[in-house]
Protein backbone atom coordinates (compact mmCIF):
# COMPACT_ATOMS: atom_id res chain seq x y z
CA UNK A 1 0.00 0.00 0.00
CA UNK A 2 2.94 2.35 0.76
CA UNK A 3 4.16 2.21 -2.82
CA UNK A 4 0.69 3.09 -4.13
CA UNK A 5 0.03 6.30 -2.18
CA UNK A 6 3.46 7.59 -1.13
CA UNK A 7 6.53 8.93 -2.89
CA UNK A 8 9.91 9.68 -1.35
CA UNK A 9 12.46 12.49 -1.50
CA UNK A 10 16.19 12.11 -1.99
CA UNK A 11 18.15 10.66 0.90
CA UNK A 12 19.03 13.32 3.48
CA UNK A 13 20.81 11.12 5.98
CA UNK A 14 22.09 7.57 6.30
CA UNK A 15 22.68 5.56 9.48
CA UNK A 16 24.50 2.23 9.71
CA UNK A 17 22.87 -0.86 11.17
CA UNK A 18 25.30 -1.40 14.06
CA UNK A 19 26.14 -4.23 16.48
CA UNK A 20 26.15 -3.97 20.29
CA UNK A 21 28.15 -6.47 22.37
CA UNK A 22 29.79 -6.63 25.78
CA UNK A 23 32.69 -4.18 26.18
CA UNK A 24 35.30 -6.96 26.29
CA UNK A 25 34.49 -8.14 22.73
CA UNK A 26 36.77 -7.24 19.81
CA UNK A 27 35.90 -4.91 16.95
CA UNK A 28 33.45 -6.48 14.46
CA UNK A 29 34.09 -5.50 10.85
CA UNK A 30 30.74 -6.79 9.52
CA UNK A 31 27.93 -9.13 10.54
CA UNK A 32 29.37 -12.06 8.51
CA UNK A 33 31.86 -12.57 11.38
CA UNK A 34 29.10 -13.42 13.90
CA UNK A 35 26.50 -15.28 11.81
CA UNK A 36 27.16 -18.41 13.89
CA UNK A 37 26.31 -16.62 17.16
CA UNK A 38 23.00 -15.67 18.78
CA UNK A 39 21.86 -12.26 17.51
CA UNK A 40 18.85 -10.36 18.86
CA UNK A 41 16.84 -7.78 16.89
CA UNK A 42 13.57 -5.91 17.38
CA UNK A 43 10.62 -7.83 15.93
CA UNK A 44 9.65 -6.20 12.59
CA UNK A 45 12.01 -3.29 13.27
CA UNK A 46 13.81 -1.64 10.34
CA UNK A 47 17.01 -3.53 11.22
CA UNK A 48 15.05 -6.81 11.34
CA UNK A 49 13.58 -6.29 7.86
CA UNK A 50 16.93 -5.24 6.33
CA UNK A 51 18.72 -8.25 7.86
CA UNK A 52 16.06 -10.72 6.67
CA UNK A 53 16.26 -9.22 3.18
CA UNK A 54 20.03 -9.77 2.96
CA UNK A 55 20.23 -12.95 5.08
CA UNK A 56 16.86 -14.74 4.64
CA UNK A 57 18.08 -17.90 6.44
CA UNK A 58 19.54 -16.07 9.46
CA UNK A 59 18.11 -17.36 12.77
CA UNK A 60 17.41 -14.29 14.91
CA UNK A 61 16.19 -13.85 18.50
CA UNK A 62 13.24 -11.42 18.26
CA UNK A 63 12.51 -8.91 21.04
CA UNK A 64 9.75 -6.37 21.59
CA UNK A 65 11.89 -3.30 22.28
CA UNK A 66 15.46 -2.03 22.38
CA UNK A 67 15.79 -2.23 26.18
CA UNK A 68 14.85 -5.92 26.11
CA UNK A 69 17.49 -6.65 23.45
CA UNK A 70 20.23 -4.77 25.35
CA UNK A 71 19.30 -6.65 28.53
CA UNK A 72 19.79 -9.99 26.75
CA UNK A 73 23.31 -8.95 25.72
CA UNK A 74 24.12 -7.63 29.20
CA UNK A 75 22.99 -10.95 30.75
CA UNK A 76 24.99 -13.01 28.17
CA UNK A 77 21.79 -14.62 26.85
CA UNK A 78 22.68 -13.47 23.32
CA UNK A 79 26.01 -12.42 21.83
CA UNK A 80 24.81 -9.23 20.15
CA UNK A 81 21.87 -6.89 19.57
CA UNK A 82 21.44 -5.15 16.19
CA UNK A 83 19.67 -1.87 15.40
CA UNK A 84 20.21 1.58 13.87
CA UNK A 85 23.34 3.15 15.40
CA UNK A 86 21.75 6.34 16.88
CA UNK A 87 19.03 4.22 18.52
CA UNK A 88 21.68 1.95 20.04
CA UNK A 89 23.84 4.77 21.43
CA UNK A 90 20.75 6.60 22.68
CA UNK A 91 19.36 3.61 24.58
CA UNK A 92 22.73 2.49 25.98
CA UNK A 93 23.04 5.94 27.55
CA UNK A 94 19.38 6.15 28.52
CA UNK A 95 19.27 2.84 30.39
CA UNK A 96 22.90 3.15 31.65
CA UNK A 97 24.27 -0.11 30.23
CA UNK A 98 27.85 0.51 31.33
CA UNK A 99 28.99 -2.99 30.25
CA UNK A 100 27.90 -2.59 26.59
CA UNK A 101 29.39 -0.87 23.56
CA UNK A 102 28.86 -0.50 19.82
CA UNK A 103 31.46 -3.00 18.54
CA UNK A 104 31.04 -2.44 14.82
CA UNK A 105 28.68 -2.11 11.89
CA UNK A 106 26.80 -4.83 10.03
CA UNK A 107 27.65 -3.51 6.56
CA UNK A 108 24.00 -2.53 5.99
CA UNK A 109 22.89 1.12 5.92
CA UNK A 110 19.44 2.62 6.58
CA UNK A 111 18.77 5.65 4.30
CA UNK A 112 16.45 8.37 5.63
CA UNK A 113 14.02 10.05 3.21
CA UNK A 114 10.96 12.30 3.49
CA UNK A 115 7.65 10.61 2.61
CA UNK A 116 4.94 12.62 0.78
CA UNK A 117 1.50 11.57 -0.47
CA UNK A 118 1.35 11.24 -4.27
CA UNK A 119 -1.19 14.03 -4.64
CA UNK A 120 1.46 16.42 -3.31
CA UNK A 121 4.20 15.15 -5.60
CA UNK A 122 5.06 18.72 -6.63
CA UNK A 123 6.63 19.14 -3.19
CA UNK A 124 9.28 16.51 -3.92
CA UNK A 125 11.47 18.71 -6.21
CA UNK A 126 11.20 21.52 -3.65
CA UNK A 127 12.16 19.24 -0.76
CA UNK A 128 15.03 17.75 -2.78
CA UNK A 129 16.39 21.21 -3.55
CA UNK A 130 16.04 22.17 0.11
CA UNK A 131 17.90 19.07 1.21
CA UNK A 132 20.64 19.86 -1.28
CA UNK A 133 21.14 23.32 0.25
CA UNK A 134 21.83 21.97 3.75
CA UNK A 135 25.63 21.77 4.19
CA UNK A 136 26.98 18.34 5.06
CA UNK A 137 28.85 19.89 8.00
CA UNK A 138 25.59 21.15 9.47
CA UNK A 139 23.99 17.70 9.17
CA UNK A 140 27.06 16.18 10.83
CA UNK A 141 26.91 18.67 13.70
CA UNK A 142 23.22 17.90 14.31
CA UNK A 143 23.84 14.14 14.31
CA UNK A 144 26.88 14.46 16.60
CA UNK A 145 25.01 16.67 19.05
CA UNK A 146 22.32 14.03 19.49
CA UNK A 147 24.77 11.13 19.54
CA UNK A 148 26.46 12.80 22.52
CA UNK A 149 23.26 13.62 24.39
CA UNK A 150 23.56 13.41 28.21
CA UNK A 151 20.60 12.01 30.13
CA UNK A 152 19.13 13.39 33.32
CA UNK A 153 16.29 11.84 35.25
CA UNK A 154 14.14 14.93 34.79
CA UNK A 155 14.27 14.88 30.96
CA UNK A 156 11.27 13.65 29.00
CA UNK A 157 13.03 11.76 26.20
CA UNK A 158 9.90 11.44 24.11
CA UNK A 159 9.59 15.20 24.12
CA UNK A 160 13.25 15.54 23.14
CA UNK A 161 12.78 13.39 20.04
CA UNK A 162 9.62 15.30 19.09
CA UNK A 163 11.56 18.56 19.40
CA UNK A 164 14.35 17.14 17.23
CA UNK A 165 11.94 16.37 14.41
CA UNK A 166 10.14 19.70 14.84
CA UNK A 167 13.42 21.61 14.67
CA UNK A 168 14.52 19.62 11.62
CA UNK A 169 11.33 20.15 9.66
CA UNK A 170 11.18 23.77 10.83
CA UNK A 171 14.65 24.29 9.44
CA UNK A 172 13.60 22.76 6.13
CA UNK A 173 10.54 25.02 5.95
CA UNK A 174 12.60 28.10 6.79
CA UNK A 175 15.28 27.36 4.21
CA UNK A 176 12.58 26.63 1.67
CA UNK A 177 10.89 30.02 2.22
CA UNK A 178 14.10 32.05 2.25
CA UNK A 179 16.04 30.35 -0.52
CA UNK A 180 14.15 27.98 -2.75
CA UNK A 181 11.26 30.23 -3.78
CA UNK A 182 13.68 32.92 -4.99
CA UNK A 183 15.45 30.64 -7.44
CA UNK A 184 12.80 28.03 -8.28
CA UNK A 185 11.43 29.65 -11.45
CA UNK A 186 14.90 30.46 -12.75
CA UNK A 187 16.22 26.93 -12.15
CA UNK A 188 13.09 25.37 -13.61
CA UNK A 189 13.43 27.35 -16.82
CA UNK A 190 17.11 26.44 -17.05
CA UNK A 191 16.35 22.76 -16.45
CA UNK A 192 13.70 22.68 -19.19
CA UNK A 193 16.12 24.24 -21.67
CA UNK A 194 18.88 21.79 -20.76
CA UNK A 195 16.59 18.74 -20.96
CA UNK A 196 15.31 19.90 -24.34
CA UNK A 197 18.89 20.10 -25.63
CA UNK A 198 19.69 16.66 -24.20
CA UNK A 199 16.61 15.12 -25.81
CA UNK A 200 17.50 16.59 -29.18
CA UNK A 201 21.04 15.27 -28.87
CA UNK A 202 19.85 11.79 -27.91
CA UNK A 203 17.43 11.63 -30.84
CA UNK A 204 20.20 12.56 -33.25
CA UNK A 205 22.67 10.03 -31.85
CA UNK A 206 20.35 7.22 -30.70
CA UNK A 207 21.55 4.60 -33.19
CA UNK A 208 25.20 5.27 -32.36
CA UNK A 209 24.51 4.86 -28.65
CA UNK A 210 22.59 1.61 -29.24
CA UNK A 211 25.43 0.14 -31.32
CA UNK A 212 27.99 1.06 -28.66
CA UNK A 213 25.96 -0.46 -25.82
CA UNK A 214 25.27 -3.62 -27.83
CA UNK A 215 28.97 -4.13 -28.45
CA UNK A 216 29.76 -3.63 -24.76
CA UNK A 217 27.09 -6.14 -23.73
CA UNK A 218 28.36 -8.76 -26.19
CA UNK A 219 31.91 -8.34 -24.90
CA UNK A 220 30.76 -8.68 -21.28
CA UNK A 221 28.70 -11.76 -22.15
CA UNK A 222 31.70 -13.40 -23.83
CA UNK A 223 33.83 -12.77 -20.73
CA UNK A 224 31.14 -14.18 -18.43
CA UNK A 225 30.77 -17.29 -20.61
CA UNK A 226 34.51 -17.92 -20.49
CA UNK A 227 34.60 -17.47 -16.73
CA UNK A 228 31.65 -19.84 -16.30
CA UNK A 229 33.36 -22.43 -18.50
CA UNK A 230 36.57 -22.28 -16.45
CA UNK A 231 34.62 -22.48 -13.18
CA UNK A 232 32.71 -25.52 -14.43
CA UNK A 233 35.96 -27.20 -15.46
CA UNK A 234 37.46 -26.60 -12.02
CA UNK A 235 34.36 -27.98 -10.31
CA UNK A 236 34.40 -31.06 -12.55
CA UNK A 237 38.02 -31.82 -11.63
CA UNK A 238 37.17 -31.48 -7.93
CA UNK A 239 34.23 -33.85 -8.36
CA UNK A 240 36.31 -36.46 -10.17
CA UNK A 241 38.94 -36.30 -7.41
CA UNK A 242 36.23 -36.77 -4.77
CA UNK A 243 34.55 -39.69 -6.59
CA UNK A 244 37.87 -41.48 -7.12
CA UNK A 245 38.97 -41.31 -3.46
CA UNK A 246 36.54 -43.95 -2.13
CA UNK A 247 36.96 -46.54 -4.95
CA UNK A 248 40.75 -46.24 -4.71
CA UNK A 249 40.46 -46.86 -0.97
CA UNK A 250 38.35 -49.96 -1.70
CA UNK A 251 40.97 -51.34 -4.11
CA UNK A 252 43.75 -50.62 -1.61
CA UNK A 253 41.85 -52.36 1.21
CA UNK A 254 41.08 -55.47 -0.88
CA UNK A 255 44.68 -55.70 -2.13
CA UNK A 256 46.10 -55.41 1.38
CA UNK A 257 43.70 -58.07 2.65
CA UNK A 258 44.68 -60.49 -0.14
CA UNK A 259 48.36 -59.96 0.58
CA UNK A 260 47.98 -60.63 4.31
CA UNK A 261 45.84 -63.76 3.81
CA UNK A 262 48.24 -65.05 1.16
CA UNK A 263 51.20 -64.60 3.50
CA UNK A 264 49.26 -66.40 6.26
CA UNK A 265 48.29 -69.15 3.77
CA UNK A 266 44.56 -68.77 4.54
CA UNK A 267 43.42 -67.47 1.14
CA UNK A 268 41.10 -69.85 -0.68
CA UNK A 269 40.25 -69.68 -4.40
CA UNK A 270 36.63 -68.57 -3.90
CA UNK A 271 37.62 -65.59 -1.80
CA UNK A 272 40.47 -64.77 -4.20
CA UNK A 273 38.24 -64.67 -7.27
CA UNK A 274 35.53 -62.75 -5.41
CA UNK A 275 38.14 -60.13 -4.45
CA UNK A 276 39.37 -59.89 -8.05
CA UNK A 277 35.75 -59.45 -9.16
CA UNK A 278 35.29 -56.56 -6.72
CA UNK A 279 38.55 -54.93 -7.83
CA UNK A 280 37.48 -55.20 -11.47
CA UNK A 281 34.02 -53.77 -10.71
CA UNK A 282 35.56 -50.87 -8.78
CA UNK A 283 38.03 -50.20 -11.61
CA UNK A 284 35.13 -50.07 -14.06
CA UNK A 285 33.48 -47.51 -11.80
CA UNK A 286 36.63 -45.35 -11.94
CA UNK A 287 36.46 -45.47 -15.73
CA UNK A 288 32.72 -44.78 -15.76
CA UNK A 289 33.22 -41.81 -13.46
CA UNK A 290 35.35 -40.12 -16.12
CA UNK A 291 32.62 -40.74 -18.71
CA UNK A 292 29.89 -39.58 -16.32
CA UNK A 293 31.57 -36.28 -15.59
CA UNK A 294 32.68 -35.78 -19.17
CA UNK A 295 28.99 -35.72 -20.06
CA UNK A 296 27.98 -33.92 -16.86
CA UNK A 297 27.56 -30.49 -18.47
CA UNK A 298 26.69 -31.79 -21.92
CA UNK A 299 23.28 -30.62 -23.24
CA UNK A 300 23.12 -33.76 -25.41
CA UNK A 301 23.13 -36.37 -22.62
CA UNK A 302 20.13 -38.66 -22.77
CA UNK A 303 17.64 -39.71 -20.14
CA UNK A 304 16.65 -43.33 -19.72
CA UNK A 305 14.15 -45.43 -17.76
CA UNK A 306 15.45 -47.45 -14.82
CA UNK A 307 14.31 -49.03 -11.55
CA UNK A 308 15.45 -47.47 -8.30
CA UNK A 309 16.03 -50.84 -6.64
CA UNK A 310 18.67 -51.62 -9.28
CA UNK A 311 20.32 -48.24 -8.75
CA UNK A 312 20.46 -48.75 -4.97
CA UNK A 313 21.90 -52.26 -5.46
CA UNK A 314 24.53 -50.92 -7.86
CA UNK A 315 25.59 -48.33 -5.28
CA UNK A 316 25.70 -50.87 -2.43
CA UNK A 317 27.72 -53.37 -4.45
CA UNK A 318 30.32 -50.74 -5.25
CA UNK A 319 31.06 -50.00 -1.58
CA UNK A 320 30.13 -53.36 -0.05
CA UNK A 321 33.57 -53.79 1.48
CA UNK A 322 33.14 -50.59 3.50
CA UNK A 323 29.80 -51.79 4.86
CA UNK A 324 31.48 -55.03 5.93
CA UNK A 325 34.52 -53.31 7.38
CA UNK A 326 32.49 -51.13 9.76
CA UNK A 327 29.63 -53.63 10.37
CA UNK A 328 27.02 -51.33 8.86
CA UNK A 329 23.56 -52.73 8.12
CA UNK A 330 21.51 -51.24 5.26
CA UNK A 331 17.72 -51.41 5.70
CA UNK A 332 15.50 -50.73 2.69
CA UNK A 333 11.80 -49.90 2.35
CA UNK A 334 11.47 -49.20 -1.36
CA UNK A 335 8.56 -48.68 -3.75
CA UNK A 336 10.31 -50.23 -6.72
CA UNK A 337 9.12 -47.77 -9.34
CA UNK A 338 10.48 -47.18 -12.83
CA UNK A 339 11.40 -43.55 -13.47
CA UNK A 340 12.60 -41.50 -16.43
CA UNK A 341 15.66 -39.46 -15.46
CA UNK A 342 19.45 -39.24 -15.69
CA UNK A 343 20.61 -42.50 -14.11
CA UNK A 344 24.31 -41.69 -13.80
CA UNK A 345 23.67 -38.36 -12.09
CA UNK A 346 21.27 -39.89 -9.54
CA UNK A 347 23.78 -42.71 -8.99
CA UNK A 348 26.43 -40.13 -8.07
CA UNK A 349 24.06 -38.56 -5.52
CA UNK A 350 23.14 -41.91 -3.92
CA UNK A 351 26.80 -42.89 -3.73
CA UNK A 352 27.67 -39.57 -2.08
CA UNK A 353 24.97 -40.07 0.57
CA UNK A 354 26.15 -43.63 1.25
CA UNK A 355 29.75 -42.44 1.62
CA UNK A 356 28.71 -39.58 3.88
CA UNK A 357 26.83 -41.94 6.24
CA UNK A 358 29.69 -44.45 6.26
CA UNK A 359 32.15 -41.71 7.24
CA UNK A 360 29.89 -40.72 10.15
CA UNK A 361 29.20 -44.27 11.34
CA UNK A 362 32.81 -45.41 11.01
CA UNK A 363 33.85 -42.96 13.72
CA UNK A 364 30.87 -43.76 15.96
CA UNK A 365 31.05 -46.06 19.00
CA UNK A 366 27.46 -47.37 18.70
CA UNK A 367 26.99 -51.12 18.29
CA UNK A 368 24.14 -51.35 15.76
CA UNK A 369 25.20 -49.13 12.87
CA UNK A 370 22.30 -48.62 10.46
CA UNK A 371 21.66 -46.86 7.16
CA UNK A 372 17.92 -46.64 6.51
CA UNK A 373 16.55 -45.98 3.00
CA UNK A 374 12.89 -45.29 2.32
CA UNK A 375 11.57 -44.65 -1.20
CA UNK A 376 7.94 -43.85 -1.95
CA UNK A 377 5.96 -41.88 -4.54
CA UNK A 378 2.73 -40.10 -5.34
CA UNK A 379 1.20 -39.43 -8.74
CA UNK A 380 3.95 -37.17 -10.07
CA UNK A 381 6.87 -37.19 -7.65
CA UNK A 382 9.35 -39.58 -6.10
CA UNK A 383 10.69 -39.24 -2.54
CA UNK A 384 13.99 -40.71 -1.34
CA UNK A 385 14.66 -40.56 2.42
CA UNK A 386 18.20 -41.41 3.46
CA UNK A 387 18.90 -41.77 7.21
CA UNK A 388 21.58 -43.13 9.52
CA UNK A 389 21.86 -43.46 13.30
CA UNK A 390 25.11 -41.53 13.59
CA UNK A 391 23.71 -38.95 16.03
CA UNK A 392 22.81 -36.20 13.57
CA UNK A 393 24.45 -32.90 12.61
CA UNK A 394 25.14 -30.10 15.09
CA UNK A 395 22.63 -27.24 14.90
CA UNK A 396 25.32 -24.69 14.07
CA UNK A 397 26.46 -26.76 11.06
CA UNK A 398 23.24 -28.18 9.59
CA UNK A 399 22.44 -25.11 7.45
CA UNK A 400 25.94 -25.17 5.90
CA UNK A 401 26.35 -28.82 4.86
CA UNK A 402 25.58 -28.04 1.19
CA UNK A 403 28.20 -25.26 0.98
CA UNK A 404 31.27 -26.05 -1.16
CA UNK A 405 34.34 -27.11 0.83
CA UNK A 406 32.44 -27.13 4.13
CA UNK A 407 33.11 -30.28 6.15
CA UNK A 408 33.25 -31.33 9.80
CA UNK A 409 35.13 -34.53 8.98
CA UNK A 410 38.85 -35.20 8.91
CA UNK A 411 40.62 -34.06 5.74
CA UNK A 412 41.34 -37.68 4.81
CA UNK A 413 37.59 -38.39 4.59
CA UNK A 414 36.85 -35.72 1.98
CA UNK A 415 37.11 -32.12 0.87
CA UNK A 416 33.54 -31.01 1.56
CA UNK A 417 32.53 -31.04 -2.12
CA UNK A 418 30.33 -34.18 -2.08
CA UNK A 419 27.09 -32.75 -0.69
CA UNK A 420 27.57 -29.52 -2.66
CA UNK A 421 27.93 -31.59 -5.83
CA UNK A 422 24.80 -33.57 -4.89
CA UNK A 423 22.86 -30.32 -4.48
CA UNK A 424 23.98 -29.11 -7.92
CA UNK A 425 23.03 -32.41 -9.58
CA UNK A 426 19.59 -32.66 -7.94
CA UNK A 427 18.55 -29.03 -8.49
CA UNK A 428 20.18 -28.21 -11.84
CA UNK A 429 20.09 -31.54 -13.68
CA UNK A 430 17.33 -33.63 -12.10
CA UNK A 431 14.89 -30.73 -11.57
CA UNK A 432 14.41 -31.74 -7.94
CA UNK A 433 15.04 -30.68 -4.36
CA UNK A 434 17.30 -31.96 -1.58
CA UNK A 435 17.16 -31.05 2.11
CA UNK A 436 18.54 -32.23 5.45
CA UNK A 437 17.37 -32.26 9.06
CA UNK A 438 17.93 -34.32 12.20
CA UNK A 439 15.19 -36.91 12.74
CA UNK A 440 14.23 -40.15 14.50
CA UNK A 441 13.26 -43.40 12.75
CA UNK A 442 11.84 -46.65 14.14
CA UNK A 443 13.11 -50.11 13.20
CA UNK A 444 12.14 -53.32 15.03
CA UNK A 445 10.48 -51.29 17.80
CA UNK A 446 13.72 -49.42 18.43
CA UNK A 447 14.13 -45.67 17.94
CA UNK A 448 17.26 -44.37 16.20
CA UNK A 449 18.42 -40.76 15.76
CA UNK A 450 20.53 -39.21 13.03
CA UNK A 451 20.68 -37.04 9.93
CA UNK A 452 17.87 -37.39 7.39
CA UNK A 453 18.43 -36.37 3.75
CA UNK A 454 15.26 -36.08 1.65
CA UNK A 455 15.31 -35.95 -2.16
CA UNK A 456 12.23 -34.99 -4.19
CA UNK A 457 12.32 -35.86 -7.91
CA UNK A 458 9.80 -35.91 -10.75
CA UNK A 459 8.95 -39.46 -11.83
CA UNK A 460 9.13 -38.42 -15.48
CA UNK A 461 11.77 -35.74 -15.95
CA UNK A 462 11.13 -33.27 -18.75
CA UNK A 463 14.15 -32.68 -20.97
CA UNK A 464 15.47 -29.12 -20.51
Amino acid sequence: MTKEIWIFSNEYLKFPISIVTKKDENFIENIDEILDKKIAVGNNFTAHNLLKEKYPNLDLVLVNNVEEGLNLVSKNQVFAFVDIKPILTYNIAKFEFKDLKVSGNSGIDFPLKIMVRKEYKDLIPIINKTIATIPASEVTNIVNSWNNVQFQNSIDYKTVWILVFLVFFGAIAFIHRTATLNILNKKLKYTVEEKTKELKYLNENLQLAIDKKTKELLEKEAILNQQAKMAAMGEMIENIAHQWRQPLSVISTISSSLKIKKEMNILDDKEFYEALKNINKTSEHLSNTIDDFRNFFSPNKEMNKFYLSQLIKKSKDLIKSRFDKFNIKVIEHIDDIEILSYQNELFQVILNLFSNSIDVLSSSQIENKIIYIKIYHDENNLYIEFLDNGGGIKDEFINRVFEPYFTTKHKSQGTGIGLYMSLQIVTKHLNGEISVKNDTFIENNTAYFGAKFTILLPIHLQNN
